[in-house]
This record gives structure tokens, C-alpha cells and sequence, in this order.
């Protein structure tokens, strides 16, 4: 995705941030015929649909009566900076990137997202492709996962995943408020890594 690979990229607060200066250089790269954002899909239309939370896709474009839905995930580790604006250098630095921890919620989240791609494109004939993206400055979302781990099966290291998303400890909090699913297709997860203002990201994008 040019936008993530682009050498002079910004440093976004969250993931809110990261989804509208993505769909606002999807609207001015003039590819599409429409660009969408917090499309909603009702989940009763989708088959084996496992969560009770609405279904809202990050940004839907269009393209020739085609549809194309990514879904974004962007999950930081702390990191302070002093902000310009209104062409003003403030003088305190502040947090712009908060700790948000919990990675293996986090990796639960991007299947997650695989996942309801798959079924938004068995229903609807005009969903070709879709994408799950993820960013990161957070290191430990590369890292092979321990086989003994409660999340093993949802890791997200470099490589071949097969389609089976299944908590190993049945009776933990996140067995319990998170379901088990299982995915249509195995996917190949590839990390890049780019700089944005002097901070290391890694991005991976999952074609589905």
C-alpha cells in the first residue's frame, strides 16, 4: 500500500487518525469511484457471524460496480514528542502515541478482522478482495509465538497461518469474552517496516 510505504509519513495519534488520512488520500488519489468510511453491514446478513458487536467496516471503496473493504488496526507502545501547532512548537512534550499493551487481544482483533472480511465477501457477489491491515510500533506483534501460549493460535509472526483461531485455555477471561472462529483460507502474513518521524513502524497487509 503506497501510503504506508511513502518516506515522509506522519505520525498519527490512533487508529480513527490513521483511518481518515487513509481515506483521504484514497478520495484524492482520483482511483475510485467512491470511498466510504464506518460503512455498516448488518451482522444477521452474514453466516456464522460469532460476535454480538455491529459490524462496521473501516473504509469501503468502490470501483466499477466492485467493492473492496479494509479493515485497520493500529496498535502503539508509548511515545512522547513535542507537537507543532498552528505553527506554534509547544513547549511540553506530550504522549502522541499511547501504551496500549494487551497484544494478544490485539492480534485477536486482526484475524478477527480477516475473518469478517471472509464473510461480508461470501454474502455480497459485488465484494471481489478485501484487506486486513495492520501497524504497529510495537515489536512484539513480530515475535513467534510460545506453542504453550493461551493465544498461540492467534500470532501474528511472519509466515504461513492456518485457519484454526482457538484459544488453548478454555476457561481464561479471554476464552470467554472473545469466541473461537475459524477462517475460509490459510493466510501468509508479511511485515515491512518503514520510519515516520524518527519513530520504526512494521505494517503488515493480508489479501483476502
Amino acid at each position: 500500500m503506497q501510503y504506508l510505504a511513502q518516506s515522509n509519513g506522519e505520525l498519527l495519534f490512533n487508529e480513527r487518525d490513521f483511518q481518515m488520512h487513509l481515506a483521504l488520500h484514497l478520495i484524492r488519489s482520483g482511483h475510485y469511484d467512491d470511498v466510504d468510511v464506518e460503512y455498516f453491514v448488518p451482522h444477521e446478513e452474514l453466516d456464522n457471524y460469532v460476535w454480538k458487536s455491529e459490524l462496521k467496516l473501516d473504509i469501503l471503496v468502490c470501483k466499477n460496480a466492485e467493492y473492496l473493504p479494509v479493515e485497520l488496526k493500529y496498535k502503539t507502545k508509548k511515545h512522547s514528542k513535542q507537537l507543532l501547532r498552528f505553527d506554534e512548537n509547544l513547549e511540553k512534550s506530550i504522549d502522541v502515541l499511547k501504551n496500549q499493551g494487551a497484544q494478544d487481544l490485539g492480534m485477536y482483533d486482526f484475524w478477527k478482522d480477516v475473518r469478517r472480511v471472509e464473510l461480508v465477501r461470501r454474502r455480497f457477489h459485488a465484494v471481489k478482495n478485501g484487506l486486513a491491515v495492520f501497524v504497529t510500533n510495537d515489536n512484539q506483534y513480530l515475535n513467534k509465538g510460545k506453542s504453550t501460549s493461551n493465544n498461540y493460535k492467534f500470532s501474528m509472526e511472519e509466515g504461513l497461518h492456518d485457519t484454526v483461531r482457538h484459544w488453548q485455555l478454555p476457561n481464561s477471561t479471554c476464552a470467554k469474552t472473545h469466541p473461537n472462529f475459524e477462517l475460509d483460507n490459510n493466510y501468509i502474513i508479511s511485515w515491512n517496516k518503514n520510519v515516520y518521524e524518527n519513530v520504526e513502524f512494521y505494517y503488515c497487509i493480508v489479501e483476502i
